[in-house]
């Protein structure tokens, strides 16, 4: 399963330093867009273990970063998937690995996050 949700977190830098009402706001507009996503898209939640690969899109005016500085991105939209009932927690039992692509830049395109659910066969 792929989609993509038009989310790009503050850089880790930045965000773990943030107030905690603003990350907390933060937090909840990723919720929500990845709802939104999860039902355009139709997707179904999944039961078994899964990896998940997360790609930032960078489209007009983005600035690059190092790609260890979108790890809060990949919290929040991790997170996210459990709120939208697509998994039913991110623990290790349910996500065996989490992968970090670097970004694909993409003026032209909107900026957010493609996400990729591969379920595990047999787990």
């Amino acid at each position: 399963m792929r989609l993509f949700v038009p989310y790009l977190a503050a850089s880790t830098n930045v965000g773990t330093r943030q107030h905690w009402a603003r990350r907390k706001r933060e937090v909840d507009a990723c919720h929500l867009l990845v709802r939104n996503a999860v039902r355009e898209e139709g997707l179904r939640p999944v039961g078994g273990r899964v990896d998940l690969v997360f790609r930032p899109r960078l489209g007009k005016g983005v600035r690059r970063r190092d790609t260890s500085n979108y790890s809060l991105n990949v919290k929040h939209l991790e997170d996210g998937l459990v709120a939208a009932g697509i998994l039913p927690d991110d623990r290790g039992e349910y996500v065996r690995r989490v992968i970090l692509e670097p970004p694909e830049i993409d003026r032209k395109a909107e900026t957010g996050t493609w996400v990729e659910i591969i379920e595990i066969e047999g787990a």
